[in-house]
């Protein structure tokens, strides 16, 4: 562990805890020493089965669609001794099968529909975790037509081993994008001579389980009395292990990195090898126990062996469940100044950023909206009451004017010292004026800081009210649950070629949706606004960012099929582009099951078979999170 007083350790998906802390008080070292770093839990998601199991069905519906009332306990698919046993091992283990708790941990923040497990539970120890992965891989013996509903070449009366297998999703904050919460219908298979003696195994697939690590501590303890602090900043209410199992990042990016970068370490529960035996039910067996790793160090550097933390983050939970995770902290800012400045085209804005970072003027975040997100957010403040969303969440305790409809950058200083953190400012406010700045603002007290930054921390939700309801009995505004909200990262070079192809599909095809970016390591970031408004903004050479953006087109349930069409012609557009000149088909959202056919596109079948006989050898069974990144058959 770092120094005594500088990090702490908690077991658990930590949340991340969203308001800012006083700078004032919490006074920054000025030591030159390393980051030291804080453990804290977190969690992943999980795998996939036989052929690739079925997506549920797209819906474009409320934001809180009523869950199914019809479903009740009774009617769960897991094994009837599943629960029963494990509340024998653990009696105050916390279990919940209500649908309105089997429906808020089957769906994420995106227009994937709902796919709930068959029940909630809620772990606060690794040992229980064990116990619980144990159970979802047991062994059975059946005979004739009872082997099992997955069907099978067994003759009547023959004897056949089945293993019947539960899917488990660990669960953080249910933020995630791309349907990784989704519990997929995963068909069951069968195999032969892989057991023992026997000749056949019939794997079953036993309806699933959402693990709720909420009962892991928040790492908002962690830094309580020390001057450090997590800088990895996502916008959203997610969890430490959430963010790791991601790989996310954020706004802060542009100095403290992503996740990649500022996890040292962890600890996981592998799901089990080995099926459990009817014999070897008991509480004192331990025959069968799945096995708990430690990956990576506390350390801020290591070449030892594998790069695990590495693959683990990313993971998505299809490889095990996180317990612990070691993160770097860094000095909180004694000073913080935010700034903003509008500029007449978004190429100036673009070439003002570009030289800000090229010149190495210090800037903890940098972001670009153009003129029509700047309407969006003036839009929102007519009469509308705040919709939250990150550190919009004290939006109505601030009193926000709209601002001049004009591409604006928004920026963030720091340092140890007011002077330090004014000189930065003063650097870079030179640049932005020799490059066509106006309208220059800043400020250092918190609220003012954070009515500054309104506009950004309000985009998401902003855009997706550009397709508000029209007022018809049938005209159902879009929602954070029916709006496709999908990112690539591509080549810097490359950028302005898509983002500029893609500005003309948008127009073109007559969508409505934002599209904005995010700062990488020590790159700055760009936004611009794409949508049918016919509108000349400059998408050309634009020389900035890391070239990861993002794409918010929102969906209303009564839109037609043809234009869903478009909207998704548009993502694939989009996504084919950035692969073919060497990106990626996700920058930071992941992959679910929502982008599995853009990973082949983009590594080829070289590399998928590799993620899938690592996928093989770490979960045989394909218990975890079934169905996301990868598909195989168990075992």
């Amino acid at each position: 562990m770092a120094s005594k007083g500088l990090a702490s350790r908690a077991l658990g998906w930590a949340r991340r805890s969203r308001p800012a802390p006083s700078f004032a008080s919490l006074r920054a070292s000025s030591s030159t020493r390393p980051p030291p770093s804080v453990v804290c839990s977190a969690v992943p998601r999980a795998a996939s089965s036989s052929s690739p199991p079925s997506p549920p069905h797209r819906s474009f519906g409320a934001s809180a669609p009523a869950p199914d009332e019809s479903r009740t306990p009774q009617q769960s698919r897991l094994p009837p001794d599943f629960l029963p046993t494990l509340k024998a091992l653990h009696p105050a283990l916390e279990v919940a099968t209500n649908p309105y708790a089997l429906d808020a941990h089957g769906r994420g923040e995106s227009h994937h529909p709902p796919a709930p497990p068959d029940a909630v539970i809620y772990p606060s120890s690794v040992e229980e975790i064990q116990d619980i992965l144990g159970l979802c891989c047991r062994e059975r013996t059946a005979t004739g037509d009872g082997a099992g509903e997955g069907g099978g070449d067994a003759k009547d009366d023959a004897e056949e081993t089945v293993v019947d297998v539960v899917s488990v999703i660990p669960y953080g904050a249910g933020t995630s994008l791309e349907g990784h919460l989704s519990f997929l219908d995963v068909p069951s298979s069968q195999t032969d001579g892989i057991y023992g003696s026997h000749e056949k195994v019939q794997v079953v697939r036993k309806g699933g389980i959402s693990l709720d690590m909420r009962n892991f501590r928040d790492i908002g303890r962690c830094r309580r009395g020390t001057s450090m602090q997590f800088m990895v900043d996502p916008g959203a209410d997610a969890t430490i292990g959430g963010m790791t199992a991601c790989g996310a990042s954020g706004t802060a990016a542009v100095k403290y990195g992503t996740m990649r970068e500022n996890v040292l370490g962890m600890t996981a529960v592998l799901p089990p090898t080995t099926a459990l035996s009817g014999s070897d039910r008991d509480a004192d067996s331990t025959r069968t126990a799945p096995v708990v790793v430690r990956a990576g160090c506390d350390a801020l550097k290591s070449s030892a062996g594998y790069n695990l933390p590495a693959l683990l983050t990313g993971s998505e939970g299809t490889l095990g469940v996180m317990t612990e995770v070691t993160v770097k902290l860094h000095p909180v800012p004694s000073h913080v100044i935010a700034a903003s400045c509008a500029f007449d085209d978004l190429h100036s804005a673009a070439e003002a950023v570009a030289t800000i970072r090229a010149t190495g003027v210090p800037v903890s975040r940098i972001e670009l909206l153009d003129e029509v997100s700047i309407e969006a957010f003036n839009r929102s403040l007519d009469g509308a009451p705040s919709m939250g969303g990150g550190d919009g969440d004290h939006d109505d305790e601030l009193h926000l004017e709209p601002m001049e409809a004009k591409p604006t950058l928004f920026m963030e200083f720091d340092g140890h010292s007011a002077t330090a953190a004014e000189e930065d400012l003063s650097a870079a406010k030179g640049i932005l004026t020799e490059c066509g700045g106006s309208n220059f603002l800043w400020a250092s007290d918190e609220s003012m800081r954070r009515a500054l930054w309104s506009a950004r921390h309000r985009l998401y939700y902003s855009s997706i009210a550009l397709r508000g309801s029209g007022g018809g009995e049938d005209d159902e505004g879009a929602t954070p649950q029916s709006t496709v909200l999908t990112d690539v990262c591509v080549p810097l070079i490359h950028f302005a070629d898509v983002i500029s192809a893609t500005a003309r599909d948008v127009r073109d095809m007559g969508v409505v949706g934002p599209c904005f970016g995010h700062a990488g390591e020590s790159i700055a970031v760009c936004q611009c606004y794409l949508s049918r408004c016919t509108r000349n903004s400059d998408f050309t050479n634009f020389p900035i960012g890391d070239g990861n953006f993002h794409c918010i087109m929102p969906l209303k349930k009564n839109d037609p099929k043809e234009y869903r069409d478009k909207v998704f012609r548009v993502v694939d557009n989009l996504t084919d582009r950035a692969i073919l000149v060497g990106g990626t088909c996700t920058g930071e959202h992941g992959i679910g099951y929502g982008k599995k056919k853009y990973l082949r596109r983009q590594y080829g079948d070289g590399a998928i078979s590799m993620m899938e006989a690592l996928k093989r050898s770490i979960d045989p069974w394909n218990i975890m999170n079934p169905g996301k990144i990868v598909d195989f058959a168990a075992v």
